[in-house]
């Protein structure tokens, strides 16, 4: 009998041991279930890749309402990779991850995102990495045109442009009007129509203030 309940006891040690190192070689991972109308390509043990990089692999696949919940784990180096608005695409045995338009937090263990599987979104998933240098581009493009456009600079320089006359005043107005309106239409050419509205408001609302 005490070698049973001795035998007993070594398996219980065992199990506990044995969870308690998975617990330690998982630690730090995070867990997440993405939810696709279609996930058929997917297989358990297939890689996550975001930006080319292995940064996790499927888990799980279950059905849920006729649907299909993946579950993922990232690897504790890689727990950022999801956000809440990460786009995903399941194709060839491989759950691609785009985070080029993201801009939300990163998801928490045990988070459930449906996929966005509308044309474009799928498009962005498979494709925003080629497209992602051209938008950092435009990005950068339209904020050095608003950092050029040094309202207090200008304001500085109004007095002394006033003393020069009305038609040096005038001739240095009609420069800065020229660079602002060469600054909304690249704004609006790299998709920033809001930004160039904005700039062409603050650019009247300027000149009111300084010919008064």
């Amino acid at each position: 009998m005490r070698r049973f309940f001795a035998l007993i006891l070594m398996i219980g040690l065992a199990v506990a041991a044995w969870f308690g190192a998975r617990w330690f070689a998982h630690r730090g991972e995070v867990k997440a279930t993405i939810v696709f109308d279609d996930a058929s390509s997917l297989r358990r043990g297939d890689p996550v890749v975001a930006d080319d990089v292995v940064v996790g692999r499927v888990v799980g696949i279950d059905k849920v309402d006729g649907r299909d919940a993946v579950t993922v784990r990232l690897a504790r180096d890689h727990r950022r990779a999801i956000v809440t608005d990460s786009l995903f695409s399941a194709d060839k045995h491989e759950l691609q991850v785009s985070n080029t338009f993201a801009v939300g937090p990163p998801v928490d263990d045990g988070a459930i995102l449906y996929a966005r599987e509308d044309k474009i979104s799928r498009w962005l998933a498979k494709h925003g990495a080629a497209v992602k240098p051209l938008l950092d581009k435009a990005r950068a493009r339209a904020d050095a045109i608003i950092d050029e456009n040094d309202f207090a600079s200008w304001s500085a320089k109004v007095p002394e442009w006033k003393k020069e006359g009305a038609q040096s005043l005038q001739q240095h107005l009609d420069e800065a009007r020229r660079r602002v309106a060469k600054a909304e239409a690249d704004l609006r050419a790299s998709n920033h129509a809001d930004e160039a509205k904005k700039l062409k408001e603050r650019f009247e609302k300027w000149i009111d203030d300084v010919t008064r």
